[in-house]
């Protein structure tokens, strides 16, 4: 029997329902016996969360159950520098401010949140404006006692450890389902278990914001699966 209920509001865009990820870290607590994992979501292509907080629906969401995580997502480049014809990571003021605005409701709500730095600049081979991306989010969970997702950090290592490895789409931009894996990896062990011996090799397929009831199955290699906690466990 699941040892534990927990729910998770995921608000954010493409980055956060590429490949049902919400529906993955469900799934993987229910292959290890760890926990019930409800997942929700306020989703949009694109959007930042000054859009979401905006959006009316939103607090709706927030307020319509007691969530004990509410994972929060910016734009993957936060507002966007462009410099030679390349969007770099943009000024994070923004970025902060609505991280803070969220953060008050979720305290009156009782809700945690987790922010998720997605591997915005990994695919372009742009190392350099993913770690700036990820200092952004590593300054803002201290400033709110809250623990970050490094997926970033988790994709440029998987590339330096195995320089072949295929974690983003055609796009060059989203997380594959072999990368959503890996993020899934990461949310799993940070905020469920680090428990992961009866945790199935698959991912899903979908690119719908509405994250489908049955979502296509991936299946993954067990040495991909190795590989991907072996990196899952080595992030912070």
């Amino acid at each position: 029997m699941p040892k534990k209920n927990i729910s998770v509001l995921f608000i954010g865009n493409s980055f956060s329902y590429y490949h049902c990820l919400p529906k993955l870290i469900a799934r993987f607590a229910k292959d290890a016996h760890s926990a019930k994992v409800t997942v929700g979501g306020i989703f949009r292509g694109g959007a930042t969360l000054k859009m979401l907080w905006e959006d009316k629906n939103t607090l709706k969401k927030i307020e319509g159950r007691q969530w004990d995580y509410i994972v929060l997502q910016e734009r993957g480049r936060l507002g966007g520098i462009i410099k030679d014809g390349i969007v770099h990571v943009g000024n994070p003021k923004e970025f902060f401010e609505y991280i803070a605005k969220f953060h008050a409701i979720a305290k009156e709500n009782k809700s945690k949140i987790v922010l998720y730095c997605p591997p915005s600049f990994v695919g372009p081979g742009l190392f350099n404006d993913a770690k700036r991306l990820d200092a952004a989010y590593t300054k803002a969970g201290r400033a709110m006692h809250a623990p970050v997702i490094h997926s970033g950090v988790a994709f440029m290592a998987a590339i330096k450890k195995w320089p072949h490895t295929k974690l983003i789409e055609r796009d060059g931009h989203h997380p594959n389902p072999l990368g959503t894996y890996l993020i899934a990896a990461l949310f799993y062990r940070k905020l469920i278990s680090r428990e992961k011996s009866k945790i199935s090799a698959i991912s899903y397929q979908s690119r719908s914001a509405k994250m489908p009831k049955n979502p296509k199955i991936v299946k993954l290699s067990p040495y991909d699966v190795q590989f991907l906690w072996s990196i899952a466990d080595r992030v912070k």
